[in-house]
């Protein structure tokens, strides 16, 4: 009976849902809920939302749902009356934050304003002497590397006010000092950069401290203080090492994969075996110490094999002044 009253005070849970451009009339299955940003509370669970906004294209959003669980336990404890209490919320919200990325619909070619820069700013002592460093002799495993790291992981959006592209990047000290790779940012419109972190909380780029386009890194700042970060290695790194991978391919927010290092390449190229995909750029390149070791940055489309890359840290240092 205790399972069914907390299923009972506990079914309208707040729903969070938010978009980029911010004002856009959002509708929970058909039912207009409010204009981002804006929080609903829902009786029963709501299966997609749907943002519209003048001049973009409309978006759905697919909640994520999960069982509850009560049931079994109320099939134990207060037999098939427990049960039919429980049955019409048999699912809730395994995630309360939604976020609609929307796109604008044709722009004349006049209005697009895309940045251009320099291909190279070197990180100077200031900014180096801001990131982490480690050389753990502490080993962990993917779990607790994964459980460590996770928030310290975030997803990119860029746009060029024609199109909307994602990445990853993480930070490197807890004042928002965040890494991605070059070609995540390029062509896009300044200030249309958004960060999302694993929480859902979301962060204009503040700064850019540095970058290279030749080794495909940008190192720069966010707004705020106390952010998870992974440290950045100390020591070396030889072909055969385990390495993990933390980022969001194809969208798919804060993935763990592993592998080997398969072998060294110039112009700080790290061969991977690592599965990576779209939207893996600029995500982290983790040793067995829990330290970055690289930039993840793609992999070979035509080869049909697992061939992908990172970019070695050591190329933002080496190339400072």
């Amino acid at each position: 009976m205790l399972c069914s009253c907390v299923t009972l005070l506990g079914r309208r849970q707040k729903i969070y849902a938010d978009s980029y451009p911010k004002g856009a009339s959002v509708y929970a299955d058909g039912d207009y809920i409010g204009t981002t940003p804006c929080i609903f509370r829902s009786k029963i669970p709501k299966y997609s939302l749907s943002f519209y906004k003048d001049g973009c294209y409309s978006e759905t959003v697919y909640t994520s749902l999960k069982h509850r669980g009560h049931v079994w336990w109320n099939l134990l404890f207060t037999g098939f009356i427990g049960v039919l209490v429980d049955i019409p919320y048999f699912e809730k919200y395994a995630q309360t934050y939604y976020c609609a990325y929307l796109r604008p619909k044709s722009t004349s070619k006049s209005s697009v304003v895309v940045s251009k820069a320099p291909s190279e700013k070197r990180a100077n002592y200031a900014t180096l002497s801001q990131i982490s460093l480690s050389a753990s002799n502490i080993e962990m495993n993917a779990k607790e590397i994964y459980r460590k790291y996770k928030s310290a992981v975030f997803m990119i959006y860029t746009s060029n006010n024609i199109s909307i592209s994602q990445g990853s990047g993480f930070f490197v000290s807890s004042n928002g000092i965040g890494i991605s790779n070059y070609h995540v940012f390029k062509g896009s419109c300044k200030g249309k950069e958004i960060i999302k972190l694993s929480n859902g909380e979301t962060y204009k780029v503040q700064e850019v401290l540095a970058y290279s386009e030749k080794y495909d890194y940008i190192v720069f700042k966010v707004q705020g203080s106390g952010f998870n970060y992974i440290p950045v290695t100390k020591r070396g790194y030889e072909v055969g090492d385990e390495v993990y991978a933390i980022g969001s391919p194809k969208g798919l927010e804060n993935t763990i994969s592993n592998g080997l290092i398969s072998q060294k390449h110039p112009d700080y190229y790290i061969q991977i075996s690592v599965p990576i995909d779209h939207g893996s750029s600029g995500g982290a390149l983790i040793n067995s110490y829990g330290e970055i070791i690289g930039i993840t940055s793609g992999g070979r489309d035509d080869s049909g094999a697992n061939l992908n890359f990172a970019r070695d840290i050591m190329a933002i240092y080496n190339t400072a002044y």
